[in-house]
């Protein structure tokens, strides 16, 4: 059984269209098994409001995993790897583990559980006269988690931002405030000089060290 899990949150699964899994052998590189991690993100409880006592199982029947079934005749140092999320490209991240395998001895229950850094950033923005631009950044967490006042991911861990470039070179960082709607984080600037510009934004948690970002492009013209 093989499992993603978003660092500081829960697992990743069908709500953001799941992860891709593959099983290989580090010996040769050959793939032994490959497929789609589909399910739920797993007990809220379970996961974030009560520490587990060591030995506890931390998934259920429908939490989101991979079911992999390889063909060995000895012991194998096999590598794990998944990535994504699907549902999600513009924020796919890549991790790996590996493990020895033992021929019939399944590894099931939890699995083998992969954390997987980032958070899940869309960016747009939006000018109108005069060069004022609002920037936005929706900003979930790697499994789909909502970032809102008062839930388990309030928006004052995060520092969101938005860095304005220009040429490759930083112009200037916006701060987005969180707007008070679910995941949703807004900023204003305005931009005179007419051109191509590029608009990272980005969200971080020092407590954890989780960083994620996008890109977007806007163009300003002359009046």
């Amino acid at each position: 059984m093989i499992r993603a899990r978003a660092v500081d949150a829960k697992f990743i699964g069908s709500s953001v269209g799941g992860m891709r899994a593959v099983v290989e052998n580090v010996e040769t590189g050959a793939i032994l098994a490959q497929g789609q991690i589909r399910g739920d993100t797993g007990d809220t409880d379970l996961l974030m409001r009560t520490p587990p006592e060591r030995g506890q199982r931390i998934t259920t029947k429908t939490t989101a995993g991979y079911l992999a079934t390889v063909d060995i005749e000895r012991p194998r140092l096999l590598r794990f790897r998944v990535w994504g999320p699907t549902g999600a490209r513009q924020s796919q991240q890549e991790a790996t583990v590996t493990s020895w395998v033992i021929p019939g001895k399944d590894i099931i229950g939890d699995g083998i559980i992969i954390n997987l850094p980032g958070f899940i950033v869309d960016a747009w923005t939006r000018v109108s006269a005069g060069g004022q631009t609002d920037i936005y950044g929706k900003i979930t967490m790697m499994c789909g988690c909502p970032i809102m006042g008062d839930g388990l991911w309030p928006p004052e861990k995060f520092e969101v931002k938005a860095l304005l470039m220009q040429n490759g070179k930083k112009l200037r960082e916006i701060a987005l405030p969180f707007t008070g709607s679910v995941n949703l984080f807004q900023g204003k600037t305005v931009i005179e000089e007419p051109g191509t510009y590029e608009v990272v934004v980005y969200s971080y948690d020092k407590a954890t060290g989780n960083t994620g970002a996008n890109q977007t492009m806007l163009q300003i013209t002359a009046q």
